[in-house]
């Protein structure tokens, strides 16, 4: 066997960087975390061949004094951390952490200047060996240029994915960090061609300063998209936004977490959007959404992965129940919003100019108490007043024009004209107050003039007599019926026009498979949702223009009825501009 020996300082630094650099990405976030420690009000990023070949990252920050240079590139040395309170951490990272890893990997330079004047000092590393230290003309602040990275770790090198790649996780990383510190310039180049570039906006107060750089680095329909949340409990504070539930991604890349200013990417917190928004879309997409968490230092551990990217809270599921709180409050607020997002799909499918983006603003509603049981042929909306019909903002939906296809409803707005999905929005509707009076308990029923008898495979009667009080609960009233059938006797007053046989089969499958594992609120929402579904209205249906006119009004005072109970869009919505753009008129 080997003796056992101490490694000298260039394989421990290598070691070292292995940690905290997998790929270009971190060392570009660790250098550009520097400078924004260094108080830097600009800072310029510029990397060839996805960082491989090179990266620059220039600030107008602090900058490092001549005597502490060398020091800068030495393992442990650092001006971040207080070693008295060493659980406790303030900065972005450790710059005597980051500079000799990238050192270790890379031939590195440092320019450097903490005064005004031009007289700075440069430094030069290659592979974790300091070759110079010398004057140089440098303006205050700090450059750092790193060439040739991992070319001292070969097999680093080999398992890093293409150009393109490595430059759009750059690009990533700048984008979280320029979200996060929206009172500092960023300026990123790829390749001589600029990939990000944002102003602080310092005539601004601090919710217009954040407004700006969502827009400029998401676009604006992210924030024509989103509710804007600013809310304190106990010792967390929460703000940011919030996407409405259609307006969703196919990956929780458009997630972007920050806890006490730190860019984080956490599966555990990835997990909890997604049950904040279960009740409202389909499994396989994932909200959009932009968090910044603020909470005491020692509710979270900064230093579990080497990079700081990955946290731990000390009470995760005391965090869980404040987000989904927080989340669920605000979402309400949408009220029928639905994506402009699908505006833009439909423009784009019949315009040959598909470049030209047109987005919706719709105005919140609060929800009411009206009972869904049937859609009326009432005659208060034949006799609408002509003034409310001018006044968009009572009515934004608009008013019915036509059925087509026994599918869609067309209305017409001040702005446009809206085409609405008639099953999937009185589906929402229903939905809705099946839950709203579940929970109220005010679930009003009505007893079947003719019983309905229903066969069941008799090796699941045992099993569901047991179940059957759960059902109870919610409207639908059966009972055991001799040793192969159950019989229905009762239904809430919502579902009296529906197939009352499969409802009941539908509810039976679904309570067969409940298990004591999963939560009360996603068993409640389950099966009101398979209630819901039989107690819409049906494609194929022919609907009077008042029962359109009727949907449309409790669409407006529904919260959530922008999407089905799936998360697929209940409308979609086509101003006058986006149907001059389709004519050629604009």
């Amino acid at each position: 066997m080997n003796k056992i020996k101490i490694l000298p300082d260039e394989i421990i630094n290598q070691i070292a960087a292995g940690e905290v650099l997998d790929r270009p990405s971190s060392a570009v976030k660790e250098l550009v975390e520097n400078s924004i420690d260094a108080n830097s009000k600009k800072i310029s990023v510029f990397v060839r061949d996805g960082g491989k070949t090179e990266i620059i990252v220039t600030d107008d920050g602090d900058g490092i004094s001549k005597q502490e240079l060398e020091l800068a590139v030495t393992r442990h040395a650092t001006s971040k951390l207080n070693e008295k309170k060493i659980d406790t951490l303030s900065f972005l990272g450790f710059r005597g952490e980051a500079l000799p890893s990238i050192g270790s990997v890379s031939e590195m330079s440092i320019k450097s200047n903490i005064n005004e004047d031009q007289n700075g000092m440069m430094i030069e590393i290659i592979a974790g060996i300091k070759k110079k230290i010398r004057p140089v003309n440098h303006r205050k602040g700090t450059t750092v240029s790193v060439k040739k990275l991992f070319f001292s770790t070969p097999a680093r090198l080999k398992f890093l994915k293409t150009d393109n790649y490595e430059s759009l996780l750059i690009k990533r990383i700048i984008q979280k960090l320029a979200l996060c510190n929206y009172d500092i310039d960023f300026d990123l180049t790829i390749n001589n061609k600029k990939a990000i570039l944002t102003k602080s906006h310092k005539n601004c107060d601090k919710k217009e300063k954040f407004k700006r750089r969502v827009t400029t680095l998401l676009g604006s329909e992210f924030i024509e998209n989103s509710i804007f949340i600013d809310e304190t409990s106990e010792n967390f504070k929460f703000k940011g936004y919030i996407g409405i539930p259609t307006f969703h991604h196919s990956n929780t890349n458009n997630q972007f977490l920050f806890v006490n200013g730190r860019v984080v990417q956490d599966k555990s917190m990835n997990v909890i959007f997604k049950v904040a928004y279960r009740d409202f879309m389909s499994y396989d997409r994932f909200p959009q959404l932009i968090l910044f968490i603020e909470c005491p230092q020692d509710e979270v551990d900064v230093n579990v992965h080497p990079s700081k990217n990955e946290m731990r809270f000390r009470n995760l599921n005391y965090l869980r129940s404040k987000i989904l709180k927080v989340f669920k409050s605000n979402l309400i607020t949408a009220g029928h919003r639905a994506s402009t997002l699908n505006t833009l799909k439909a423009v784009e499918k019949f315009s040959i100019k598909s470049n030209q983006k047109t987005f919706l603003q719709l105005k919140d509603e609060k929800f009411n108490d009206e009972n869904l049981n049937n859609l009326s042929h009432s005659s208060d909306n034949n006799n609408i007043d002509k003034q409310d019909k001018e006044n968009s903002s009572l009515f934004p939906l608009g008013y019915a024009k036509s059925q087509f296809h026994k599918t869609y409803i067309m209305s017409e707005t001040n702005e446009g004209i809206v085409i609405i999905d008639q099953h999937a929005a009185h589906e929402r509707l229903v939905y809705e107050k099946l839950k709203k009076d579940f929970f109220e308990k005010k679930i009003k029923t009505q007893i079947l003039l003719i019983p309905v008898v229903i066969d069941v495979d008799s090796s699941i009667i045992e099993n569901l007599e047991k179940k059957l009080q759960l059902v109870s609960e919610y409207g639908v009233k059966i009972e055991i019926f001799g040793k192969t059938s159950v019989i229905v006797r009762e239904l809430p007053h919502i579902l009296a026009n529906c197939n009352v046989k499969k409802l009941v089969i539908d509810l039976i499958e679904e309570v067969l498979e409940t298990n004591d594992s999963k939560s009360v609120e996603n068993e409640i929402n389950k099966i009101c949702s398979r209630m819901a579904c039989h107690g819409s209205i049906r494609a194929g249906r022919d609907l009077q223009v008042d029962e359109m006119n009727d949907l449309l009004r409790k669409m407006e005072s529904t919260p959530f009825s922008g999407q089905c109970n799936h998360g697929r869009p209940t409308y979609v919505e086509l101003k006058i501009g986006d149907i001059e753009k389709l004519f050629g008129r604009k």
